[in-house]
């Protein structure tokens, strides 16, 4: 025997919508879930940003390449979740690339583990467009918006971002701490 339950409406214990099911099975909340009653590791916010037109550096210091993101943090005990990828190229030498942090309080801030090494390499060779990526997991420590940027520096010669126009995708999520 089956059973179906039918609302268009479901209450809290105060008596007070909480949640909604209109005609076309949409369900609304009319107020947002409290972090608080969300337990360690859940994603409580993404941003991503998207490049899609080439860059390239001759720079033998680490240059922004045109992706850049910006989250608040809603506690200072949450950490931030950065993920990119994208594709690169460069012949005869290697390309290092980083993601870069500011806000209030700190100054630009490279979070690879090795000074000057970067989160990911590529070394010359391969195929135009090598699919790349890095992702780490940093503790901001504040409620200020924090912006991150991805930043790219070669050994010699020219690298390349973006490779034909491929999207490069940055993400950033909030990890409730």
């Amino acid at each position: 025997m089956t059973s179906i339950i039918k609302v268009n409406n479901i209450q809290n214990s105060s008596g007070t919508s909480a949640m909604t099911i209109d005609g076309s099975s949409n369900i609304t909340f009319p107020q947002k879930i409290a972090t608080s009653n969300l337990g360690s590791g859940s994603i409580i916010q993404v941003v991503e940003t998207r490049l899609t037109s080439e860059f390239s550096t001759t720079s033998t210091s680490f240059t922004n390449v045109g992706l850049s993101l910006a989250i608040t943090p809603n506690n200072s005990n949450n950490k931030i979740l950065l993920s990119a990828t994208f594709t690169l190229y460069i012949a005869n030498a290697y390309l290092v690339c980083t993601i870069n942090k500011n806000h209030s309080g700190i100054s630009d801030t490279n979070l690879e583990t090795t000074s000057s090494q970067g989160l990911c390499q590529l070394h010359a060779g391969g195929t135009q467009g090598d699919p790349s990526c890095m992702s780490i997991l940093d503790s901001p420590a504040t409620t200020n918006e924090v912006t991150y940027n991805i930043k790219m520096k070669v050994q010699s010669g020219t690298g390349y971002m973006c490779i034909n126009s491929t999207p490069s995708i940055f993400q950033a999520m909030e990890v409730v701490g």
